[in-house]
């Protein structure tokens, strides 16, 4: 059976999932890179002379360490920046929720 009106979307569930995706594709580029940079370097050939970059070997510092910092990066720009806080509908706000705590503890 098909309804002629769907109910609206709640704007938090809207909010989380803009959120969920950007934290996914975040995600999953730093997983590809880790991964196949990890892959195509991480296996020298044996006789090859080992290159360091930082007293780490390359394919560390390249394939770990600097997604590793990127990640962090982002992630904290985007914490900071696009996660939004929103009110939910059904809580009260802490200074009642406080007050009515202590008011049936003292028993008024």
């Amino acid at each position: 059976m098909v309804q002629e009106h769907d109910p609206p979307v709640d704007p938090v569930y809207k909010s989380s999932l803009r959120e969920l995706k950007w934290i996914f594709v975040i995600w999953l580029l730093h997983f590809v890179w880790v991964v196949g940079y990890c892959c195509a370097f991480g296996y020298p050939p044996p006789e090859s002379e080992l290159i360091t970059v930082l007293g780490m070997p390359s394919w560390v510092f390249w394939g770990v360490f600097v997604p590793w910092i990127s990640a962090t990066l982002i992630s904290t720009w985007f914490a900071l920046t696009q996660i939004q806080d929103h009110e939910l509908p059904d809580s009260l706000p802490a200074a009642l929720a406080t007050r009515s705590d202590t008011q049936t503890e003292s028993g008024t």
